[in-house]
C-alpha cells in the first residue's frame, strides 16, 4: 500500500470507528475523496484492505457502505476472540519471559496514565484507545504463533467498533481499569486458568451492554 493509500486507510477507519461513518452508510467515493482530501487511487486502496478488515462491504455493483453491525456478528466475534485471545494468552504466559513482562506493565501504566474520555468535549480520547489497543496486544505478544496474534489483531479491529460504540450506550457502571489490573495480576502470577477466565469476562463485559441494544434496534427495524 502506498503511503497515500496508508493515510486514506488511516483516516476512513477512524471515522468508522468514531461513528462518523456509521453502520450501513453507503460510501460515494465522492465523498471518500473529499474526507481523505485525496483523489480516487487512495481512496480505492484504502477501500480494498478496509473490506478485508470487515469494515466496509461491497455491493454487487452498487459501490460500498459501511458494515453493518448486528447481535449475531457481536454473538460471533466475542465468541471467537474468547477462544484464540485465550488460547493465545496462555501460550504468552507460558512462554513470556522478564522482558515480556516488562511490557505488559509499563503499556498498563501507560493505559492509566490518560483520561478514557474527554469530559469537555464528550468524545473518546484517542490516546486511550491507542493504549488500550497497545495493553491488549502486549499481552498477548509473547504467543509463539504469529499466525494467532494475526488472526488476534483482525478480530480486535472489528470488535473494537462494537466496543466504542458501547460507550454511546446508557450501562451500569463498571471499572474497566480494575479489570485490566486483575488481567495483568493473574498474568504476573502466570495463572494461566484465572488470567484467561478474566479476560472472558472482560469481552463479555463490553458485549453484555449492547447485546439488549442491538435486540431493540433489530426489532425496531423489522416492525418498520
Amino acid at each position: 500500500m502506498s503511503g497515500r493509500g496508508e493515510q486514506a486507510w488511516a483516516r476512513l477507519r477512524g471515522a468508522i470507528l468514531s461513528g462518523e461513518l456509521p453502520p450501513g452508510k453507503k460510501l460515494p467515493f465522492q465523498q471518500l475523496q473529499d474526507i481523505c482530501g485525496m483523489s480516487v487511487s487512495p481512496v480505492r486502496e484504502a477501500l480494498t484492505r478496509l473490506v478485508a478488515g470487515g469494515l466496509v462491504e461491497g455491493e454487487h455493483n452498487r459501490g460500498y457502505r459501511v458494515t453493518t453491525v448486528s447481535r449475531r456478528d457481536l454473538d460471533d466475534l466475542v465468541s471467537l476472540r474468547i477462544k484464540l485471545d485465550g488460547w493465545a494468552l496462555e501460550r504468552a504466559i507460558e512462554v513470556g519471559d522478564d522482558e515480556w513482562e516488562a511490557l505488559c506493565v509499563a503499556d498498563l501504566h501507560r493505559l492509566e496514565r490518560v483520561p478514557r474520555k474527554l469530559e469537555k468535549q464528550r468524545l473518546h480520547n484517542e490516546a486511550w484507545e491507542e493504549r488500550h489497543a497497545k495493553f491488549h496486544a502486549s499481552i498477548l505478544s509473547a504467543c509463539d504463533s504469529p499466525l494467532l496474534i494475526q488472526f488476534s489483531e483482525q478480530l480486535y479491529a472489528r470488535a473494537d467498533r462494537y466496543r466504542r460504540l458501547s460507550l454511546t450506550v446508557e450501562f451500569e457502571p463498571r471499572d474497566v481499569e480494575e479489570e485490566h489490573r486483575a488481567i495483568l495480576d493473574a498474568l504476573l502470577k502466570r495463572k494461566k486458568r484465572e488470567a484467561k477466565m478474566l479476560l472472558a469476562q472482560h469481552y463479555e463485559a463490553t458485549a453484555a451492554v449492547l447485546r439488549k441494544h442491538l435486540d431493540e434496534q433489530e426489532a425496531s427495524q423489522l416492525e418498520a
